[in-house]
């Protein structure tokens, strides 16, 4: 497998991304599995509107989403 240098490539094609993590969506939602907070950015991707962009409150809407709301919620602000 070659390894691809993701920012050199964007930089040669003047694009830019902000990369999502599953521990990005464990910081609102740490009572999820690394399975479920992969589910959240695979919806988060297939609905993002970018108008709005991805913030911390589209992880957890989208976390609430799929998996309804917990007592252990950690707001990041």
């Amino acid at each position: 497998m070659t390894e691809i240098d993701v920012h050199k490539h964007l930089a040669e094609s003047q694009q830019i991304a902000i990369v999502w993590s599953i521990q990005d969506v464990k910081e609102v939602r740490p009572d999820l599995t690394d399975a479920q907070a992969w589910e959240v950015l695979q919806l988060v991707e297939r609905s993002h509107d970018a108008n709005f962009g991805v913030s911390w409150e589209t992880l957890d809407a989208a976390a609430h989403s799929l998996f309804g709301d917990t007592a252990k919620k950690n707001q990041r602000r």
